[in-house]
């Protein structure tokens, strides 16, 4: 495809940026209304650059010191800058990547001590962030840096001051929070192309990033450095890795501009992405394609009523849900595995990585089953294919490598869903069903032989007991429900009775799921208002919900329906004390009710099956209005790759998957006048709600073509049949 000229370029960005500087937005650019500077400051741990929608680059600014509030390289609170680099990720809690790292400066230079290097102050009131766009001057070297991205590039535009010694550093040294330097490669090719490697480890143990980069204009001098690490760590002493120094003359006030092209390949790989991605300078092509691409991704839903501020929080929650999974492949095809091979790739399908499945099974996936059908099937592939190179499906893999942070087997539902909503072929489903079981069957991991044998996981003898239990027996539910779809009726069996093994750790004399030991006693002294090493990131009110695949089961266990509302009535209203200790990850409080983590999030939802919805109704307004808002401290938690967005795009909209696998949601209440959701057929699907508001949330009447609902729930064949679910609100 021949590219546009400069000029025509900046034309239509200019016509284009022009229209949403007045402050209006419309149906066909929804990315006016993306905000990526929210969720920068709080929990949300949300980088603010560029990248392409799933793309491999995430091209952000990074603060140059480490610590919770940085994980993802960017705190809002923070004033300085010390570097741009091209790996980040999205509010994961987990401080790794941070790869490839320039810093353009003029001299004198400001240097800080330690992981800072050279850096410069910056304000916010000289900052701009956009879908696929990235704007800041740094105060000290009067420079303006800008950013955009492609899938596997990002191009970098300096506007110096006018001098002969305009500078960019290129610092493969760059280290911060988990992320460790173990090796680098910075080689200069001629007087505009240097390439090179950065290996390191952090997080993921394995990350190997190779690069190439061009200046567009010849630099005049140069200097590589070799750095030596010095760390109490032995593994991380000694080091060397390199610092390039790169000279221009920008007398003229040309801008000097950097692409540049990584791989998890090798070097021809960034090569070839390089040639066939970016292939020239044309920053503001790149700019306006990018813009055109988010608004294609982004007008998939189109939402009418609310306030500015509330379409300017959804439109970047569904921004965020399309930041994650990230590509991991070249343009070529091949990939680096979990066993440390290269692959060649599947014909017509993508690799990817990042998958924060433990949170992501939840919603993330989900939304993707309407909006991305085609991706739903690329990631398939891509789990099965690291199940088929890793021994087992994966947990949270990241740049390649199993990482195992959290729990469960959450490829399985994922993998489930899109099966069981007919987005996998047919001749797929045997080895998606192979893989679920194997993994499921790996009983020298995380306790799975305890677990099929006592029906639980003893906590004397593993740390999460409680969670693990729990979560694999939902999995095993996922299994289940895809044995029978696909007649596999002794396989369903099996599953369907490891999924009731949730009742193994109800204890009916507190009515909450608690920890056993392996001699069948209970652990004494529980609170559920604890946090302890039995339950993942959560208490024992927080867990005790998480049976999303028999709530009816549930509701038996805590003898019927009114002990069932009267236990959620009291989570909702049992407050922290101020003598309570909250961890960092238990934010955005309501009660006990934790948004800010993922066990919670279907929790409002439950009023629903015991007949109350006006409770459901109650709590997810109060959810959308107070947990996410339009500033920068505007996510009550960590942003997860897109599950804490995805709770509120799907909530917004007025239904949310209590159960993916059930292909059924659960009605809520929408923040919207107006939901129309774009079907990958070409039909739509809307949610009508004239008048909703803070006041008036609650619903009189559900129709949906014309016809009445009888129960707060809607399935997954009437939506995508198309048509309108109208919804009749009062006070």
């Amino acid at each position: 495809m021949k590219m546009p000229s400069i000029l025509s370029a900046m034309l239509a960005a200019s016509l284009v940026f022009a229209s949403c500087a007045d402050g209006r937005d419309s149906a066909d650019d929804p990315a006016a209304l993306v905000d990526p500077l929210i969720g920068t400051d709080g929990p949300g741990n949300v980088y603010p650059g560029v990248s392409a929608p799933f793309g491999m680059v995430q091209l952000s600014p990074d603060n140059g010191t480490s610590g919770w509030d940085r994980i993802a390289g960017y705190f809002w609170p923070d004033t300085t800058i010390a570097g741009f680099s091209h790996t980040h990720l999205s509010g994961t809690g987990a401080g790794d990547l941070y790869d490839i790292s320039y810093m353009p400066a003029v001299p004198p230079f400001k240097t800080g001590r330690g992981e800072l290097g050279v850096y410069s102050v910056f304000s916010h009131d000289e900052e701009t962030a956009q879908a696929g766009y990235y704007s800041v001057r740094l105060e000290d070297y009067d420079t303006r840096v800008e950013l955009v991205a492609t899938e596997r590039c990002g191009m970098q535009r300096y506007t110096f001051p006018q001098t002969a010694e305009a500078t960019v550093f290129l610092n493969l040294a760059k280290h911060m929070n988990w992320d460790y330097t173990m090796g680098s490669s910075l080689r200069v090719v001629d007087d505009r192309t240097v390439e090179g490697y950065r290996f390191s480890e952090g997080w993921a143990p394995d990350q190997r990033v190779w690069f190439v980069a061009q200046f567009s204009q010849p630099f005049v001098s140069y200097d590589i450095d070799t750095v030596v690490s010095v760390h109490s760590d032995s593994a991380y002493n000694g080091i060397e890795s390199h610092i390039g120094k790169f000279v221009f003359d920008a007398t003229d006030g040309a801008p000097v501009l950097v692409r540049t092209a990584i791989s998890a390949v090798d070097i021809e790989g960034a090569r070839r992405n390089l040639a066939a991605e970016m292939p020239d300078f044309a920053f503001d092509s790149v700019r306006t394609a990018q813009r055109a691409l988010w608004n294609a991704e982004l007008s998939k839903i189109e939402v009418k009523g609310g306030t500015r501020a509330e379409r300017t929080a959804f439109y970047t929650a569904l921004y965020r849900t399309m930041l994650a999974p990230t590509l991991f492949d070249d343009t070529d095809g091949r990939y680096a595995g979990p066993d440390g091979k290269i692959h060649a790739g599947t014909p017509g399908s993508r690799n990817y990585s990042t998958f924060s499945l433990w949170d992501t099974y939840r919603a993330a996936h989900p939304l993707y089953t309407f909006l991305h059908p085609g991706r739903v099937r690329e990631m398939a592939v891509s789990m099965l294919n690291f199940h088929d190179q890793h021994g087992m499906l994966p947990v949270w893999p990241l740049w390649g490598n199993e990482t195992d942070m959290m729990i469960g087997y959450h490829a399985v539902p994922v993998l489930a869903e899109a099966a069981l909503k007919g987005l996998l072929p047919d001749s797929m489903q045997n080895r998606v069903l192979t893989a679920c079981v194997e993994t499921a069957n790996r009983d020298d991991y995380r306790s799975i032989g305890l677990y099929k044998r006592l029906g639980y996981v003893p906590a004397d003898l593993d740390k999460e007991s409680l969670s693990k239990t729990l979560e694999y027996a939902y999995d095993d539910y996922c299994i289940a429900q895809l044995a029978r779809k696909m007649g596999r009726d002794s396989l369903y069996n099996e599953f369907i009775v490891r999924s009731k093994n949730y009742m193994n750790v109800f204890q009916p004399a507190s009515g909450f799921m608690q920890p056993r030991l392996s001699d069948g006693e209970w652990v004494p002294d529980f609170d559920p208002k604890a946090y302890t090493e039995h339950i993942t990131e959560s208490n024992g009110w927080q867990y005790l919900w998480a049976v999303q695949q028999d709530v009816e089961g549930l509701v038996r266990l805590m003898r019927g329906p009114q002990q069932f509302e009267k236990r959620l009535d009291e989570m909702f209203a049992l407050h922290p004390e101020a003598t309570d200790s909250l961890p960092i990850f238990s934010t955005g409080m309501i009660g006990q009710y934790a948004h800010g983590n993922e066990p919670s999030h279907h929790v409002a939802y439950l009023y629903n099956y015991i007949g109350k919805p006006e409770k459901t109704q109650r709590y997810v307004s109060e959810i959308l209005r107070t947990q996410y808002s339009d500033r920068p401290d505007g996510l009550c938690g960590n942003e997860d790759c897109g599950q804490m967005s995805a709770w509120y795009v799907f909530s917004a909209m007025g239904f949310y998957p209590v159960d993916p696998v059930s292909l059924t949601y659960a009605i809520g209440t929408p923040l919207f006048e107006e939901s129309v959701v774009r079907l990958p057929g070409g039909g739509t699907f809307t949610v009508r709600a004239p008048g909703v508001s803070a006041e008036r949330y609650r619903i009189e009447k559900m129709t949906l073509n014309g016809k009445a609902l009888g129960t707060p729930f809607i399935a997954w064949n009437e939506i995508m049949a198309g048509g309108v679910l109208e919804l009749t609100m009062k006070k």
